[in-house]
């Protein structure tokens, strides 16, 4: 039974025992009720005042100098509920909606808990049941006095048996029989007993019945179409959190033989990812093997991007308009991503940050269009001179004259070698610099001066105190004159 059926079979058994019923799926609400959790729960209140046909009359009840969400405690204790005389159970469907809106699921979700509590000693709230559908494939963090989902009775839908699937097969029109159970055995095969991807598969099987009693599973479905939105919600998901992309990362590459972090293993566990088995791990179904293990964690996870609407291998609003390498956004995405992952891997990080010597100046004397051409040549230097096609290596803009190179798996004194490299490479471009008349000021070409910094992370710590470390090691460097390469005197791992 999925979860449609099982709401509306629990809708009919309220209405035998004349409880009322409100039914809310957050599908239906329109985008812009999610701009703010005062809108969003004006729109709550209403549609639950519509099924309940009462007038809605939110104006005698809300009160704009008072927090909304006591605003609508107060709306469903004094008017509500008050105006009914039987006990009303509230479903909330597709509730993982609105984990895809953060401040309104921390507010809403806590709301909810609220009036949980308030029902052991207020009797208003002793007539309201509560019923909470939602998906386990968005994993939202939640403080557990906050959380709704640790009360109360929690049912899980159970995974589909073999037996079960050839039944449900038979009921959509297949002709899977018990004795010849081969289609039966390559679905579970693939995506287990999952409820869901069961059904797709049934679905899609079921428009080919016709013409084909006995279709072949293998010969019908189409993957990349079928599971295409299911696949790509779970890596959007991923996505967000870095920490359970490079968990997830390794249990496929090397099996159940990795022990994950119990925390890691749980929230994998209820995005749906993974089974835990005992003190051991596994990928929840082949499909999802198949799917990750084709995926280029590295490079999609350090193109994370604030907008989690746009998708995933989109650079829009990545690339610096000058110099044409990443920016600071792109920049940021990527070292959060590596300082998590060789956490995880107990692997080095390095971050060398360069600026042009004197590039102010160079700016006043020659103009700004000279100034950009001139940062475009040092960041084309660069580009050809660490192979950052065949390295998970990022090359960007950190501000103005300023730019950074993040080399993971690389230790201090790898990066001051590749650092001094690019230093002579600039120098080879023998870009005219400034030559005063009175010799005050004399730089004849331009040059860089870099900061390096090299450390194996640790998450009790910020990557923003490593990269506060590889600038103060930029500022020492210039205490040379320029032309110089200065390690960070804390982070200097494998100096």
């Amino acid at each position: 039974m999925g979860k449609t059926s099982l709401i509306f079979r629990l809708i009919e058994q309220t209405k035998k025992i004349n409880y009322q019923t409100v039914y809310i799926d957050l599908q239906l609400a329109d985008l812009d009720i999610f701009t703010s959790i005062d809108k969003f729960l004006h729109w709550f209140c209403a549609v639950t005042c519509q099924q309940l046909h009462l007038t809605a009359n939110l104006n005698n009840y809300w009160d704009n100098d008072i927090n909304c969400k006591i605003n609508c405690t107060i709306y469903f204790q004094e008017y509500l509920l008050n105006n009914i005389n039987n006990p009303v159970v509230l479903i909330i469907n597709e509730l993982n909606k609105i984990f895809e809106y953060p401040d309104i699921a921390q507010n809403f979700l806590g709301l909810l808990r609220s009036w949980h509590e308030e029902a052991k000693h207020n009797d208003v709230f002793k007539d309201l049941r509560l019923i909470l559908v939602y998906s386990t494939e968005i994993y939202i963090t939640l403080n557990t006095y906050e959380s709704p989902f640790n009360i109360g009775l929690s049912i899980k839908l159970l995974e589909f048996s073999l037996e079960e699937i050839q039944e449900l097969a038979a009921l959509y029109g297949l002709g899977w029989s018990t004795t010849q159970h081969n289609q039966a055995k390559e679905l579970e095969s693939l995506v287990g007993g999952h409820p869901y991807l069961v059904q797709l598969a049934l679905c899609e099987l079921a428009r080919y019945a016709s013409d084909n009693p006995q279709a072949i599973f293998k010969d019908v479905i189409k993957l990349d179409e079928i599971y295409a939105t299911h696949l790509q919600r779970l890596l959007i998901t991923l996505q967000k959190y870095p920490e359970l992309a490079v968990a997830f990362q390794k249990l496929i590459q090397y099996g159940d033989s990795v022990q994950l972090d119990n925390k890691i293993a749980y929230k994998l566990e209820s995005i749906g990812l993974i089974k835990i088995e005992g003190n051991r791990c596994r990928v929840f179904c082949e499909l999802y093997r198949q799917f990750f293990a084709q995926q280029d964690f590295d490079r999609i996870f350090s193109q994370k991007q604030t907008d989690t609407h746009t998708p995933i291998n989109t650079h829009i609003h990545l690339i610096d308009n000058t110099t044409q390498i990443y920016n600071k956004r792109y920049l940021d995405a990527f070292l959060d991503y590596w300082w998590r992952k060789a956490n995880v891997e107990n692997t080095p990080l390095s971050i060398a940050l360069f600026d042009v010597d004197n590039f102010r100046i160079y700016n006043a004397m020659y103009g700004q269009e000279a100034g950009d051409i001139c940062l475009w040549q040092v960041a084309n230097v660069v580009r050809n001179t660490v192979d950052y096609n065949k390295q998970n290596v990022l090359i960007a803009r950190y501000k103005d004259d300023a730019f950074a190179i993040v080399l993971p798996n690389t230790n201090a004194r790898k990066a001051v070698k590749i650092a001094d490299n690019i230093r002579e490479q600039v120098k080879n471009l023998a870009i005219k610099h400034v030559i005063t008349t009175n010799k005050m000021l004399e730089f004849p070409i331009v040059t860089i001066s870099v900061g390096v910094a090299s450390v194996i992370p640790d998450m009790d710590v910020s990557h923003n105190v490593f990269t506060d470390a590889a600038v103060k090691a930029l500022n020492e460097s210039k205490k040379f004159q320029g032309d110089y390469t200065f390690v960070s005197c804390n982070f200097r791992y494998g100096f």
